[in-house]
């Protein structure tokens, strides 16, 4: 029985205690603005009053968590067919670590990239997409290693885990790590995983009762809202991402440049970048060999740009990479890192290597163009030149 106690209890205090009255013994328990409190008859054994006092803390426990649930319960709504992945991972990010009183971590399994013939076919990505509150924030959006505990559960590879260690794979390197036992499990819609939870319970115990029963609760609601998201994000790719390399297409790219100045944007440095010579890579090795040159190129590229940073590409061997708020040196620069990491990292097809090396053309606003439409058609100008000189090259807008 639930009831309010008035001023005898300060619920927002921990506090628990016994009142004798005409009608027999009020035993009450309270704690975080709620209470709960039962009256014993006349007569009642004395000595049974502790297991008494403990179903009471029990019944509490129960009904601080009500909301909870009622949440979980309501986002299996209409509404929850317009959740996002992030929203997802979120939401059952901070709901577990209410529930457990711990550390939570949220991942997804995200469609593989198109599969390039004569290659292995890639893994799907476990990506971040929920850090509760005590978590670290540099973990969200980041993309787990293959062999991480934590994809491999997300990936259905392993039903479930509990470990000691990184679970994450060190995504993070200089991530303070909490010692004790880490509880992975997997995030499922029947027996398809879609992804996975990490857990740091308080102490290394395992959740057990009322709190066990919940978190099966939550990841349960969790699987279907989360395989809906995902699915409604590859949608969303395929219109906005070029299928062979997971970036993004022209048209998604042209899209956030032109809209970058209307929403205030005055400032930003535009790269456009071209593999050298790659007909001549297609004629010998074959257009499966130039689709696993360009899928290598883009990697190169996000491997060496910032987190704020769009790359894209833009035509066949064709690539463009957006930097808001950078300046015509920071454009260079990171041209020319681009071009360093290809250039010394090595590529071969069936066995047989081939150089790879890319020319670049760098334009920025305010340095080459009074406004953010002029960079296009200037940094394209500069690309031009860098493949007049020699290729391989990095050439700045005039």
């Amino acid at each position: 029985m639930e009831e309010r106690l008035g001023h005898s209890i300060a619920r927002d205090q921990e506090q628990s205690g016994a009142e004798r009255m005409d009608s027999g013994t009020l035993v009450f328990h309270a704690a975080g603005g709620t209470a709960v409190g039962l009256l014993l008859p006349a007569g009642f054994d004395a000595a049974r009053l502790d297991l008494v006092e403990a179903d009471l803390r029990r019944l509490l426990d129960g009904a601080r968590r009500r909301p909870q649930i009622v949440a979980l319960a309501q986002s299996q709504t209409q509404e929850a067919s317009l959740e996002s992945t992030g929203s997802v991972g979120l939401r059952l990010a901070y709901q577990l670590e209410r529930v457990l009183d711990a550390q939570v971590v949220v991942a997804a399994t995200e469609a593989p990239q198109e599969h390039v013939s004569g290659s292995l076919a890639p893994l799907p990505q476990v990506r971040i997409v929920g850090v509760s509150g005590r978590g670290d924030r540099r973990l969200l959006d980041a993309v787990v290693p293959d062999i991480s505990d934590l994809a491999r559960v997300a990936r259905g590879e392993v039903p479930q885990l509990t470990m000691e260690g990184d679970p994450l794979g060190g995504v993070v390197a200089d991530r303070r790590q909490r010692g004790g036992a880490v509880m992975v499990l997997p995030i499922l819609v029947g027996d398809e995983a879609f992804g996975a939870v990490a857990i740091w319970p308080p102490g290394g115990r395992e959740p057990i009762g009322a709190a066990l029963a919940e978190l099966s609760e939550a990841l349960a609601n969790a699987g279907p809202r989360l395989a809906r998201a995902l699915e409604a994000d590859k949608r969303t790719a395929y219109a906005t991402s070029d299928r062979l390399t997971g970036l993004a297409n022209r048209r998604k790219f042209d899209e956030l440049v032109s809209q970058a100045e209307p929403r205030g944007a005055r400032k930003g440095a535009l790269i456009y970048a071209d593999l050298d010579r790659f007909k001549l890579l297609n004629d010998t090795l074959g257009h499966p060999a130039g689709d696993a040159a360009l899928v290598h190129f883009a990697r190169i590229i996000q491997g060496q740009i910032r987190g704020g940073d769009m790359a894209a590409r833009i035509g066949g061997e064709e690539f463009a990479v957006w930097l808001p708020k950078s300046d015509l040196d920071v454009g260079v620069r990171i041209a020319e890192r681009i071009r360093i990491k290809l250039g010394t990292t090595r590529w071969d097809w069936n066995g047989r290597s081939w150089p790879l090396s890319a020319s670049f053309g760098v334009a920025a606003c305010p340095e080459t163009g009074q406004t953010l439409k002029h960079l296009p058609p200037q940094a394209d100008a500069a690309l031009y030149v860098a493949k007049n000189r020699g290729r391989n090259r990095v050439e700045r807008a005039i």
